[in-house]
């Protein structure tokens, strides 16, 4: 049995992203198929059919209406799914034969940029880490803000600087240039300790040359706060693959991001994990509520953005007396 020009189109597209939920945009719905469907329907507790692709049974199938999408991929992101949205690239009406379909866009935990699906008193940062046998670097972004953070520490306490700087930001997702089992301590903070999701065997987004030419390409003279040393090249390759993964996966321009912030041991106070936990800076022990912690006493904010900023202020003290008067 042939299987129908609709299906062989589903599953052209479905080939290229076997990591994502596909939503496969028909009329008012976004429909999934196979895997996808039986999963979805599991997950968000919606009604299974089936529908008549040519294949020798019916294909599982389950439906969301498109103008309600939101509420359903941020349950799914929520329990550790990324998401592939496919859209009709033509108008049905108008079109004979089968409608022009591609992905427009991809939804992972850390590339959120829907007010709905976030806490606009908090950062949602994506986070690359470059690791070397001499020196590491991680960068941050928060691509719904734009701003870009980067920070790097060379010799034996590398890797424990870069784990103490991930509890501070908390990202929600890593891409990491090594598998997480070559450093363990570092892939069980990430995944026990953070719950991120975690995108291991990334070093092609790393490369050296590539990842410079992104940076100047992005920021332009800004690139020229990254040093020329050991540490400034985990540095750029960590900023590099951190564009290169937002390129890829908002698929549009991304020329607002501009805010680049480097910084370096010693500019502010160096907290491991359970010292976070103990000070309960921005939440209690008990509860892992802002209510009772030292952020929801300082907290008498207006605006979003300035939620943000003081939470900044408190997850990561300075140690420079004279910016510290000047906060």
């Amino acid at each position: 049995m042939a299987v129908t020009p609709f299906m062989q189109q589903y599953l052209a597209i479905k080939e290229k992203y076997k990591d994502y939920v596909l939503f496969f945009r028909l009329g008012d719905f976004y429909e999934m198929f196979h895997e996808d469907a039986i999963t979805v329907s599991k997950e968000l507790e919606l009604t299974l059919t089936g529908r008549d692709c040519g294949e020798a049974e019916r294909a599982p199938m389950c439906g969301i209406p498109y103008h309600s999408s939101e509420t359903y991929i941020s349950r799914l992101i929520a329990r550790g799914f990324k998401i592939a949205i496919c859209e009709q690239l033509e108008d049905p009406a108008t079109t004979k034969g089968i409608v022009k379909r591609d992905v427009v866009r991809i939804i992972t935990p850390g590339t959120l940029i829907e007010n709905s699906m976030l806490d606009e008193s908090t950062n949602n940062y994506l986070c690359a880490v470059m690791l070397t046998d001499g020196a590491a670097a991680a960068a941050f972004v928060d691509i719904s803000t734009g701003d870009v953070s980067v920070t790097a520490a060379e010799g034996e306490s590398a890797d424990a600087y870069i784990i103490n700087e991930l509890g501070a930001y908390t990202p929600r997702e890593v891409l990491l240039n090594v598998s997480r089992t070559q450093n363990e301590a570092l892939g069980t903070y990430l995944c026990d300790r953070l719950h991120a999701m975690v995108e291991d065997g990334q070093a092609y987004r790393f490369d050296a040359v590539s990842a410079e030419a992104r940076v100047r390409r992005q920021f332009g003279e800004g690139a020229a706060q990254i040093p020329d040393s050991a540490q400034g090249s985990v540095m750029r390759a960590a900023v590099g693959a951190l564009l290169d993964y937002v390129e890829e996966t908002q698929k549009t321009d991304i020329s607002y991001i501009r805010t680049l912030h480097t910084y370096f041991g010693g500019q502010y106070v160096e907290m491991d994990v359970n010292t976070r936990r103990n000070l309960e800076l921005c939440e209690t022990m008990r509860q892992k509520e802002k209510r009772g912690s030292l952020l929801w006493v300082l907290d008498h904010t207006r605006t979003a953005m300035g939620a943000r900023n003081l939470r900044r202020w408190i997850e990561m003290p300075l140690t420079d007396v004279r910016r510290i008067w000047r906060r």
